[in-house]
């Protein structure tokens, strides 16, 4: 259900629990409407008072007399169900409430949050919170909170709408935003979302027109599918999604539940959801001042004021170039590029010519340009400016930085304007770089601010947000990360009902049913002639097995066979075979008396190759996730592995292969055969799309090894386990 208009944009604010005490929650909302420049109807309800920071203060919600579609509760939890009926009996379809005492501290909390959201949906009420600060629409002056977002900085109007969990520290990344020039849009501290959500809210911003850039902080939801249709929704529709997820620990995921009383799923999984959305993940305030500045796409971000015509500027590629007047600052740049995987692109010959002819004589034409130091001089300014336009008219050039180091007065604003008049002529995003603050070279600022060209004050920042934004934009070339109506074949094959552990057999069947490559078996049941062999050690019905073979009890009961010496490997002949039966079956009739044999597996040995471990959990919060790892010794000294929500389609499965840590082993290091990648990423997406088949039943799945062999020879699974549930 879409959230109405009215939640950000009501006729009327009912505070109640309004204080004459402006210091207090209520008190603060009242003088925050009244100093804000809202339109609507402002009706403080508290009966203690006749009148509250002058306003009418009403004795109750009934007695409200004008439209009104959003409430402010500040009133102890105990209260809050009743104001809310009280709300749905008098039309107001929306509620902030901004205390807590609900499920937070335990069962009695919990049982006041039920009965508020039983008063909620029995009368259309709309929540945020409870235990949050409140919603802001800084367009429309609506303040429905306390606290910070009733204090200066005064948020500017902008592009930038906000989300987050926490409402101090949210508040103060937003701030730093503020005053580093940011404008926004909505701005919501959610709390415990006992009813509308995180996904929900970025569904609206989604949905906005007025929103270009959304910033999320994220502990916890309790709908992965939910929150990465609405991150999809955004990448579809070129708005960029700036995350920060906290609970990355288990400390941290500790804090998160305790916090806001969110269910927080492993980060790992949370990483695997945001990259497949093409969302940009942060970890500090500072990467997300530095992108809500930096997205030059959306210039209009810093204020209404900077140019509204623009494009989005989305780059199409990772090459960029820089200008710097010091080696230093380009090698730091470098540096930081280098691991944001952008490429100084060595210039074309006729860009390198044509800079020769503009630039000083000692200016090195490279990448970087160096134009060493003392330039641009104002007899250069046509030369200069012809400069950037041609890198900027290099087709192979994606983005362009400009370096100016601690250049200030006339230099520094010469080296604006010029800038600034050569970036709007171009699509490409443009990023300029000054250690000098506004106060001492405004004019320069002016200029950028002007032109929408974000200034940075390092290399190494500018290098990250250049590279994030190059990561936004080949996500947003990318096709959809998931969906749940994705078109996945159907699995032909029958299962046994209920919760139950199929054995090895059951489960490669399972798998070959799904188009998954398994090793040609041979079933030897408990009752066979094999086992019956003569004086000789020979076995009647050894033809049917080609040796050398690995011999595997088969046993539901028994997940992890070979810590009973359930697994042999390299026998060659079937006397072997028959002596390794029947001492296989004597020690788990010893170890195991309990559990229920199925028979014996001799499956054909296979060399060579790498050994992967594909995996899926059913993840509480994000269903079906497909792992891959590498198996054998590597799997747990370097415990590297990559996830991904299923389903997903072989570019996905690609990007997963070159995520492992070790994926250089694929590329046939120190004369071993390069392996058959391709036949990986096949396996990965069939793998995917019967997870996602199978996604109410399946509580696990461990194919482990999958060999990867030569290029062009494709993959195979030599074990299997599947766990079901009823």
């Amino acid at each position: 259900m879409s959230l109405s208009p009215y939640l950000f944009s009501p006729r009327g604010i009912a505070i109640v629990g309004a204080s004459g005490d402006i210091t207090r929650f209520g008190g603060q909302t009242v003088r925050a409407l009244n100093t804000s420049g809202y339109a609507g109807g402002i009706y403080p309800v508290n009966p203690k008072y006749a009148e509250i920071d002058g306003r009418r203060s009403y004795a109750s919600v009934s007695a409200i007399d004008g439209p009104c579609d959003l409430a402010v509760i500040a009133l102890p939890a105990a209260h809050v169900a009743g104001v809310v009926a009280e709300c749905a009996r008098k039309g107001i379809g929306h509620a902030v409430v901004l205390g807590g005492g609900f499920r937070e501290i335990g069962p009695e909390g919990e049982r006041l949050e039920q009965e508020m959201l039983v008063a909620a949906r029995a009368g259309g009420v709309r929540l945020i919170g409870p235990n949050c600060i409140g919603l802001v629409n800084v367009h429309a002056h609506v303040v429905a909170a306390f606290g910070s977002l009733t204090r200066p900085p005064k948020l500017q109007p902008g592009g930038v709408s906000v989300a987050v969990q926490s409402g101090g520290f949210g508040m103060s990344v937003v701030i730093q935003a503020a005053i580093a020039g940011v404008g926004f849009r909505h701005v919501v501290a959610t709390g415990s979302e006992s009813d509308i959500t995180m996904p929900e809210l970025l569904d609206h911003y989604v949905d906005d027109p007025q929103t270009k850039v959304i910033f999320a902080y994220i502990e916890g939801v309790a709908d992965g599918r939910a929150l990465m249709a609405a991150l999809d929704r955004a990448r579809a529709a070129g708005k960029p999604v700036v995350v920060w997820k906290a609970g990355k620990t288990g400390q941290g995921a500790r804090a998160a539940a305790s916090h806001t009383a969110n269910l927080t799923s492993t980060y790992a999984v949370y990483r695997a959801a945001l990259h497949q959305c093409g969302v940009v993940e942060v970890s500090s305030a500072e990467q997300v001042v530095d992108f809500l500045v930096g997205h030059a796409g959306a210039s209009l971000l810093a204020s209404e004021a900077a140019q509204p015509s623009w494009p989005a500027r989305v780059p199409k590629g990772r090459n960029v170039a820089i200008v710097t007047n010091t080696g230093g600052s380009a090698v730091v740049f470098a540096d930081a590029a280098d691991e944001a995987q952008l490429s100084l692109v060595p210039l074309g010959e006729v860009t390198q010519a044509r800079l020769r002819e503009l630039l000083p004589p000692l200016a090195a034409v490279g990448n970087p340009v160096d134009t060493t130091a003392g330039y641009p001089r104002p007899e250069h300014e046509a030369s200069f400016r012809a400069a950037f336009e041609t890198l900027l008219a290099d087709p192979e050039v994606h983005q362009l930085c400009v370096l100016f180091g601690t250049i200030m007065g006339p230099s520094f604003a010469l080296g604006a304007r010029v800038l600034a008049e050569a970036a709007v002529k171009f699509d490409k995003p443009v990023f300029a770089v000054s250690a000098v603050p506004a106060s001492v070279s405004s004019v320069g600022h002016a200029f950028f601010a002007g032109a929408g060209i974000p200034l940075l004050s390092s290399p190494n920042r500018a290098a990250q947000v250049m590279g994030q934004l190059a990561d936004f934009a080949q996500a947003r070339r990318r096709g959809a990360a998931v969906s749940p109506t994705a078109q996945v074949p159907p699995l032909r094959h029958p299962l046994p009902a209920g919760d139950v552990t199929l054995d090895e057999l059951e489960s490669k069947a399972v798998l070959r049913a799904a188009g998954i490559p398994v090793t040609a078996d041979v079933c030897i049941p408990l009752d066979a002639a094999l086992l019956q062999g003569g004086r000789s050690g020979q076995a009647r019905d050894a033809g049917k097995i080609a040796f050398p073979v690995a011999l595997k009890l088969l046993s539901r009961d028994i997940a992890h066979k070979s810590d009973i010496g359930g697994v042999r490997v390299g026998i060659r002949d079937a006397a072997a075979l028959v002596e390794a039966a029947r001492e296989m079956l004597s020690r788990a009739c010893a170890e195991a008396p309990e559990a229920r044999l199925g028979g014996l597996l001799a499956c054909p040995m296979v060399e060579g190759g790498i050994e992967t471990i594909v995996g899926v959990v059913n993840d509480e919060t994000f269903g079906p996730v497909v792992a891959l790892g590498l198996g054998g010794v590597l799997a747990e000294t370097l415990k590297d592995v990559v996830f991904r929500i299923a389903p997903f389609d072989r570019d996905e499965a690609w990007s997963m292969i070159a995520e492992l840590r070790a994926a250089a082993v694929f590329d046939g290091p120190r004369g071993r055969p390069v392996a058959d990648r391709a036949a990986l990423a096949d396996v990965l997406v069939k793998v995917s799309a019967l997870a996602w088949t199978l996604r109410e039943r399946i509580a696990e799945l461990d194919i482990n090894p999958l060999v990867v062999r030569a290029d062009g020879e494709g993959v195979v699974a030599l074990d299997a386990l599947l766990v079901l549930r009823g």
